[in-house]
Order: C-alpha cells, then structure tokens, then sequence
C-alpha cells in the first residue's frame, strides 16, 4: 500500500499530464514518474528469489540447463527418444520446463516447434492409475490449444470405446469393467496423444515406477507411441534411479529394448551458480560476501535444491544492505539439520538400523562413505571400525543404497546423493573426527 505522502504527490502529477507541446511541463511530468516510481518501489518489498520446494517453471530463476535443453530437444525432433537419469532433487522436472522452452522454438524448417505434454507417474501404481495420469495431465495442460484438442479426442474416445475417468478413477461403480478394458482405454488415450499436435513430445516423468505396474504397460506405451503412424512423436523418458531405467531399457526381454538414448542430467557448474546466486541477493537489495558465496556452494556441492534452499533461509534472515556472511549460511544450514529434514534423516537411518542385516549394513556403509570419503572405503582399518565382517559387504551395500536414490557414483566414485544428508551423517556419526578429537584441544 502507498503512503499517505505517494498518494499526495500521485495526485499531483495530474496537473503535469503532457496535454500541451510545453517540453519543460513534459520534462517535469516524466520526472515525477521516476520520483513515484522509487517511492513505490520503497514501499513494496522484495519477493524472495530463491525457489526450492517445488520444481521451478520460470526460466529466469532457472540456472545453467540452457546448452543441456537445446542438445536434448534436437535429439528429440530428430525422433531419438531420450532417457534421463538424475537422483532426486537435482533438477529433472525443472530441467523439462526448460526443455518445453526450447522445443517450442524453430530450429530450421527439419526442427519445427514441437508440443510437450508431461505426464507424471509417481503413483501410476496400476494401469488404472496409469490411466488416470495421462488424463490429468490432459486436463491440465498450460497450453490451452491442448486442451481444447484433448477434450475433443477423450470425446471421440468415449464415443468409441465408451472412455470414462470417472469409471477409470473408481469415482462411480465399476461393474464389469475388466483389467483388458483399463488396458484398452490406456492405449486409446496415450494413442490420441499423437493427434493433439503435428509434432509431439511426450515427457514420461519418474518412468522407473512403472515396472511395478502390472499388466505390462511397456508394451501398451509401444504399441500407442513407437509404432507405425507415431513418426512425429517422440520420448522423454525421465528417471530418479538409475539401475531400475536402465534394466527396463537394456533387458532384451523389455518391449522398449534399446529404444532410447541414455543421457545423465549435468551437474550445473559452480561459476554458473555463483552468478545466480550473487546476482539475485544484490538485486534484491541483501547483499551476500563472496565468502559467504563459496561456502554456501561448498556446503551445497551444486546440489540444485539443497544450494535453492540453503540461499532462501539466508535471504530470509538478511536485512537489507547488510552482508550476508559464512556464520550466516552456517546457521541456516544448522537449523535445516535440526528441522524437519533432519528429522527425515534420523527416520530413514533409525528404519535401516532396525532392519534385516542389510539393512544395518547400508547404514554402516551411509555412514563409512560420510565420514571417510570414497578412496578407501574397503580399507581393512574401516570394514572393522564400521562393524562388517569383509571388505566385500560394502560395496554391495552401497549398490542397494543407490536403489533407494541414497547415493550414487560419479566418474567411479560413491558419493551421498544429498549433501545435507552426508552433513547429518558426519554430525551424527560416532567415528566422525571432530575438531575436540585433536590435540590440543
């Protein structure tokens, strides 16, 4: 709300409107629109820059996927399907809002823009389910030629093969309905897919959920989207753990067998980082040191959420034109530990403590791989300090944390996927050496 003293001086300004050729009355009213724009400016505060809790469509706030998005989208309107790895939390949603972005572009007259629909299968639990996701993201769809195109085709489909989301999501009584039928409507669906636009890609978000589908929804999506009469479509297919993707992509067993370039989401380079970061809390008027900057980021390890989210804590406890410092990002980082996501840590380690012996040997190796790194992790020294009966039982372990999206390896080393989690290990661990273990202390 503007001040008493703005409105005042809004009022004014009407007596300086431009109504003559009289270039100082002209110079005095374009003058006093910068005056009230500064007290206008003064009297709303800054929206935090920093996002974190969801994925971000907005392509300012989007840092270093623009060379990533524009490799990937000629791939694709080259009619190469595309599987993407990345664990979670380090930026795949947000990257296809970017890659939406660049598809839409021309990129000669053989890359003509291409329509996204993204469909999100983290509870396609079943091909009901299934079913119901597709429809959903119809339904939602930001552009609304698509929606006006997908109402069209789920008509025709109900005419057809009498298609109903209602029966589908159980919302009305499903007499007689048989699993061929959910099948049966699932292929219509995703087959009217490749009607809603002259070129198409279809973004299959989490893909690995669906090996738990039953009733083979792999061979439905190739027989729907990769056969004869879907040349102007193509795949995305997106995914948090690894080993799961690839089994259902390189299987021979598997009706998508071969099918897809397997590509890994990038790392967003710390330079790239930085200059978002120091750009969007100078800009703000909350300014931060370049210490502060690499700390964060130290902290962080790029991590894309975990960096958002850490800048977000230290913009809200800043005051303006005062310089956030290395104690500042240390409290915040501090508070996250003691907080909910702490709390999350402390669930998910007391869950594997109190399991099965492989479960108590993954903590073991969770809290082995924080506390000495990934250069020695079967040294003899370690398989006996960390309770294991050999060497040969970590590296296993590992291999099941990185199946819960835990941990992962990066050019051939192990490392803890969420580096607030690898903190919280290192804190909480009795082995840790910590700065009173030292002499003299």
């Amino acid at each position: 709300m503007l001040s008493l003293d703005a409105i005042r001086l809004l009022a004014e300004l009407t007596s300086f409107a431009p109504r003559s050729s009289s270039r100082p009355r002209q110079l005095a009213w374009a003058y006093s629109l910068v005056w009230l724009s500064d007290i206008v400016s003064w009297a709303m505060p800054p929206l935090n820059p920093f996002v974190w809790g969801r994925p971000i469509d907005d392509p300012s706030k989007i840092v270093g996927m623009d060379g990533f998005a524009r490799e990937v989208a000629l791939m694709l309107k080259g009619r190469t399907n595309v599987a993407l790895f990345g664990p979670r939390d380090t930026g795949k949603t947000t990257f296809t809002s970017q890659l939406a972005l660049e598809l839409g572009r021309s990129h000669g007259p053989d890359a003509p823009p291409h329509s996204v629909i993204r469909i999100n299968l983290q509870r396609a639990f079943s091909i009901a389910a299934f079913n119901a996701c597709v429809h959903d993201a119809l339904a939602s769809h930001p552009e609304r030629h698509i929606r006006r195109e997908a109402r069209k085709q789920l008509s025709a489909l109900e005419k057809e093969i009498g298609f109903d989301i209602k029966v589908i999501k159980g919302a009305v009584r499903r007499t007689g309905v048989t699993t061929g039928q959910d099948a049966e409507a699932l292929h219509a669906q995703l087959k009217a897919l490749s009607k809603l636009a002259g070129d198409v890609v279809v973004v299959f978000d989490e893909f690995q959920v669906l090996r738990r589908c039953p009733d083979n929804p792999l061979a439905i999506i190739r027989s729907a989207l990769m056969s004869a009469g879907s040349n102007h479509v193509s795949l995305l297919l997106t995914g948090s753990i690894r080993d799961a993707l690839k089994l259902m992509l390189e299987n021979s067993e598997q009706p998508i067998f071969n099918e897809a370039a397997e590509l890994q989401l990038p790392r967003i380079s710390r330079a790239e980082f930085f200059e978002f970061l120091e750009f969007n809390f100078d800009a703000t008027g909350k300014p931060i040191s370049e210490q502060a900057l690499e700390h964060l980021l130290s902290v962080t390890d790029c991590h894309p959420m975990r960096t958002q989210q850490l800048a977000w804590g230290a913009w809200q406890r800043a005051k303006p034109g005062v310089a956030t410092e290395v104690d500042d990002i240390d409290a915040v980082q501090q508070s996250l530990l003691e907080g909910r996501d702490g709390a999350a840590f402390e669930a998910t380690m007391a869950m594997l403590l109190n399991g099965d012996d492989a479960d108590a040997n993954e903590a073991r190796a969770l809290f082995l791989l924080a506390d000495r790194g990934p250069q020695r992790l079967t040294g003899r020294q370690n398989v006996a300090l960390y309770g294991f009966t050999n060497a040969s039982m970590i590296v296993p372990a590992l291999e099941r944390s990185r199946r819960r999206g835990l941990t992962e390896q990066r050019a051939g080393q192990w490392t803890v996927v969420d580096p607030l989690f690898a903190t919280w290990l290192r804190e909480k661990s009795p082995l840790a050496l910590r700065v009173a273990d030292l002499p003299g202390e």
